[in-house]
């Protein structure tokens, strides 16, 4: 999907429009807010940078971009081999290819520029192991061997600081944020089940990015303030497979991904 649909413009976009989001507890237990998710939405042609399917350029130009488009690729990756293990091979099939296609072939110039390890083989054998339907043992090797390939082109930025952890931490999550939105009816039914897995698969690899700010001491108390926001907003995902009603209303969601941005603004 076109990432112009996809991304979240941050902080900046909610106080400009003047948007305040009041999160409340909903009857049947799922968290509401003051405000409709459809007054949420925003675009990339707005401006920014980062998100799904960032522009070349800018994974050239910044770090925090590029390690932004290889955490996508890994969350698309994550969900789809995990999608396999549980015997959805179809729905696994599709998260292969979308970092294959679009993501990967813009990120080729960031990859020269740093002069990081291409992957493209690895990522080729994991979309051939999976669409051929190999053996779980051999679709989790071939993943195995890619996730290894991405952490050697990760290894091409250095330094690695608080701040540019952070940067890529609030992508993932404000990225996760609009995916889930288009996941989302206006009444919270599932009108995409894709986008809900993406969502998902972000948030966790945030989590991974999270754990490694982390373990780099950084200020504890910037650190509990990010991770106790996506504590705050993980009940919108129940796992893998969508509910057909989704529990959490993505203005949620975008708020906390805001506040998250706030907070890292004090790396």
């Amino acid at each position: 999907m076109d990432s112009t649909s996809k991304i979240w413009l941050g902080l900046g976009v909610v106080c400009a429009s003047g948007a305040m989001v009041s999160c409340t507890t909903t009857q049947d237990g799922g968290i509401g807010a003051g405000m409709d998710h459809s007054a949420m939405a925003m675009t990339a042609s707005e401006g920014g940078e980062g998100g799904e399917s960032a522009s070349s350029a800018d994974s050239v130009s910044s770090d925090a971009v590029y390690l932004g488009q290889l955490k996508f690729i890994r969350g698309h990756l994550l969900v789809g081999v995990e999608l396999y293990q549980e015997g959805d091979a179809d729905a696994s099939e599709t998260h292969m290819k979308h970092p294959e296609s679009e993501i990967y072939a813009a990120l080729l110039p960031a990859l020269e520029v740093r002069n990081a390890p291409e992957f493209a083989d690895e990522l080729s054998a994991l979309a051939v192991a999976v669409e051929s339907r190999q053996s779980v043992s051999a679709v989790t090797e071939a993943y195995d061997d890619l996730m290894s390939a991405i952490s050697r082109a990760e290894g091409a930025v250095a330094p690695v600081t608080p701040r540019l952890l952070g940067d890529v931490i609030v992508d993932l999550v404000s990225t996760a944020a609009a995916e889930y939105d288009i996941a989302a009816g206006e009444d919270l039914s599932l009108e995409n089940g894709h986008e809900y897995q993406d969502s998902f698969g972000f948030m966790r690899v945030a989590y991974d990015v999270l754990a490694q700010l982390e373990a780099m001491g950084t200020d504890s108390g910037i650190t509990s303030s990010i991770r106790e926001r996506m504590d705050t907003i993980m009940p919108a995902w129940s796992g893998l497979q969508p509910p057909a009603r989704l529990p959490v209303q993505p203005s949620v969601i975008y708020g906390a991904a805001s506040r998250i941005e706030l907070t890292v603004s004090g790396l």
